[in-house]
């Protein structure tokens, strides 16, 4: 009786372990960006964050907590805070700047999301700073989703942006530079820059939710996306949209 007891209670804990947001958050996650590759692989292993294909650092100029490389396998050795049902990864940049990443997961949906613009989300002189911060933590506006990769190959069904309408296709970008106008405005100003591989899957998530509801995101690649290019960017107002996607250079460039 007592050997049934004592096994009984060891299941419960590991029920409630196995359905705890802490448990849940472990493991390999996917999500999009801006890379040759749409999809970005991230993996949470114990003190460690492990980040393949994220691409190179998107925008121009020296980015905190860059280390002018990318693209490849980047590990980052994590302090863990948990606090509210969510998880804050701490990591320390190749320039010394302690940057803070917030994680939260959804059960019903089986996703988990990561950096809030208008949260502790941010770069830090010190680790006593960004402790601090996580304690005072309100955002509300995360940018990132990451999904199990099953739910990623549940996308292919949908038809590839090759089929996209030069309506649809406009509509797209449209909704990628609202998206991303409200990133900045929920980012605000006088803030480090979010870190260099953050970034691109900033840039990708947002692109992303501006064509996923028609189409398969997983074919937002270069490659699938010349053909509405080209077919389009005779359009006036559409090339001004890709020139403002940063998919087309301006005409001054």
């Amino acid at each position: 009786m007592k050997s049934l007891s004592l096994r009984l209670c060891y299941l419960f804990i590991l029920c409630m372990l196995a359905s705890s947001p802490v448990w849940a958050q472990k493991g390999d996650w996917y999500t999009f960006t801006t890379g040759s590759n749409p999809v970005c692989h991230l993996k949470i292993d114990g003190d460690e964050l492990v980040l393949e294909g994220t691409g190179t650092p998107s925008r121009q100029g020296k980015l905190a907590g860059t280390a002018s490389r990318g693209g490849g396998t980047e590990r980052l050795e994590v302090k863990r805070v948990f606090n509210r049902g969510r998880m804050y990864t701490v990591h320390l940049s190749s320039d010394n700047i302690y940057f803070c990443t917030t994680f939260q997961y959804f059960k019903d949906k089986d996703s988990l999301v990561m950096f809030c613009a208008d949260g502790v989300d941010d770069g830090y002189k010190s680790m006593q700073e960004a402790l601090a911060a996580i304690k005072k933590d309100t955002g509300t506006h995360f940018c990132i989703t990451l999904y199990k990769k099953e739910k990623l190959d549940a996308q292919k069904r949908k038809p590839p942006v090759t089929k996209a309408t030069e309506e649809e296709f406009s509509a797209g970008l449209e909704q990628f530079a609202g998206r991303m106008d409200q990133f900045w405005q929920y980012r605000g100003y006088g803030r480090y820059e979010p870190y260099y591989s953050w970034m691109n899957l900033i840039y990708g998530n947002a692109f992303a939710d501006a064509f996923r509801d028609k189409f398969n995101p997983l074919t937002l690649d270069g490659k699938s996306l010349k053909v509405p290019i080209s077919k389009y960017s005779g359009n006036p107002a559409v090339r001004k949209q890709l020139e403002d996607a940063g998919l087309l250079p301006s005409a001054g460039q």
